[in-house]
Parts: C-alpha cells; structure tokens; sequence
C-alpha cells in the first residue's frame, strides 16, 4: 500500500491533510460485459479458469492455474505459471513483470490493469458495480449478470464437451399472496426464495433474479440425473420452508423447468431459457409443485 501526505503552507496557516492509503486493485477493462475491479491483498493471488483459482476468469484461452499476481506492499507483479497461451504486458509475452497503471495485461482474450485506489473510491466503484449486477431486493445477481457470467459457462461447456442445464424457477400463486398478504409481504417471500436457492445450490453453480417471480440457475459438469435431483432437492427445500407474515404461515412452492444440452448442442443461452420456459409451463399445467424436464 501507498500513503500519500500532503501538507500545504499558508501566510500565517500550515494544512495538513490526512494520510491517504492506496490500495492496488486488478481492474478486468476487456470484455466490458465482465468488467470487475478486484482488491488485491498483500501476498500472492492466481488467476485462472479452473475451481481453485483465487479469482476465476470465464474465458476458454485462459488456463486453468494460468498466472500469479503478487502485491508486496509496494509493487505488483505478474508471473506466468506455464499457461497454455501465454501472458503478455503490452502485447509482449512475460514470464515475470513488474505491473504499472500504464500498462495492459491480457491473458486470453481479457484485458487488465493495476491502478491503486483510496477506500472512498473503493466504496463508490464498489456501488456501481453492485447497482450493475445485482439485484436490490433479493441480493443475488441480476438477469444481465446471468447472461454475463453464462457465457464463459457455455463457451467451455462446448469445448470440453460436457453438459450444462438451465433451471427456471417460478414462485407458485404469487399474486395470490401479494393480493391476500400485501407486497411486503410478497417482497418476504422472494427474498427467502432466493436465500434458500442460494444455500442449496453448489458453490460454481450461477443463481439470478430473472424477473418478477422467477430465477434461473445454471449448472454445469454434472449428468442429466444429477440436475434432475438437484433441481428436485431446491423444490423440497423451498416446500419444507416455514414462510411466517405477521404470525401466518404463508403457503409457498415452486415449479421449475430444466433444460440439458451438451457440447455443440448447448446452443445459445437465450435459447437454453426459451426451452426452460416452455418446461416451466408443463410445470405449471402439471399441478405445480414439481420439476419438468425433457424425457
């Protein structure tokens, strides 16, 4: 970290001003879609595509374990880890580089840069970002985020051949309880939804607000059968849950749609959620309270 002092003197009057901590943070400037401005702790964090990378980048040219940033308490610098595509500052390939904010790290096709940054513009970056990806009320993330973040998912999903599944979730009679119960109560419901999904799901797996009464889940790298399990197990939490208004139990379901597609034949997010929504529907025809998803 960096303390800037600065002391001004005036006829008469000297002003001195508080230290000013700069803290280095890695800020993803390419593609805009993930933009994120991540703190960087003083030691060594790694960047790369797989599960036990610090902070995982949804790119298929990045590796898995693909290179370390490490912050000394004074300089930044960036060390290959043998990556299959290489890192490179300024269009160079690096083994090991000093980082400065002039300079631009890619590695894949993302593109980012060290600034160091006060705690006030921490907090106010941190806002916006916040305002651009989650949702308010429930917060989880929100349907552009979804779409964001899934297509990483997608991309390898294709390249490695293995299956994803999108599940869409719908509250069951929700104006019934926005019209008996009011919609702070309403509001209750959709928040404790969104805890219970959230809890039940796994760590990888994306969950988001899509809209009104509904969410979308994606998981990847599991079979059919486990998806169909999975989604079974969010619908049994949500069933078993006591929904409580002002001393009333609130009765609250869901029904769910789950669409798998593996390999080349995953398609187009929005494509995958237009086969959950019609699912959803056969939910819905169905009785509620129950999962539908291709035979």
């Amino acid at each position: 970290m960096q303390d800037l002092d600065q002391t001004i003197v005036t006829p008469g009057k000297t002003i001195k001003f508080e230290k000013i901590e700069l803290r280095p943070h890695l800020i993803i400037l390419y593609p805009q879609t993930q933009f994120k401005q991540i703190p960087l702790p003083k030691g060594t964090i790694t960047l790369g595509r797989g599960q036990d990378a610090d902070v995982r980048l949804d790119d298929e040219l990045v590796s898995r374990r693909h290179c370390a940033i490490t912050f000394d308490g004074i300089r930044v610098t960036v060390k290959d880890l043998g990556s299959t595509n290489g890192t490179f500052v300024d269009g160079e390939f690096v083994e090991e580089k000093v980082l400065d904010s002039d300079n631009r790290l890619q590695i894949g096709k993302m593109v980012m840069k060290v600034e160091f940054k006060d705690k006030s513009e921490e907090a106010i970056d941190k806002a916006l970002y916040e305002a651009a990806t989650i949702d308010p009320l429930t917060k989880i993330s929100n349907r552009r985020n979804f779409f964001d973040r899934s297509l990483g998912e997608l991309a390898l999903a294709r390249r490695n051949n293995y299956f994803v599944h999108t599940i869409m979730v719908d509250a069951d009679h929700f104006k019934r309880v926005n019209d008996t119960w009011g919609h702070q109560c309403g509001d209750m419901v959709l928040k404790e939804i969104a805890r219970i999904l959230n809890e039940e799901k796994r760590e990888a797996d994306l969950l988001a607000r899509y809209g009104g009464e509904e969410f979308l889940l994606l998981l990847a790298g599991i079979s059919p059968e486990d998806a169909r399990k999975s989604a079974e197990r969010l619908r049994k939490a949500v069933e078993s849950h006591k929904f409580s208004w002002k001393d009333t139990v609130i009765p609250v379901t869901i029904s769910l749609g789950l669409c798998s597609r593996q390999g080349e034949n995953i398609g187009k997010v929005e494509e995958l959620i237009a086969e959950c929504d019609r699912l959803l529907y056969v939910a819905k025809e169905g009785g509620r309270n129950q999962v539908a998803c291709e035979v």
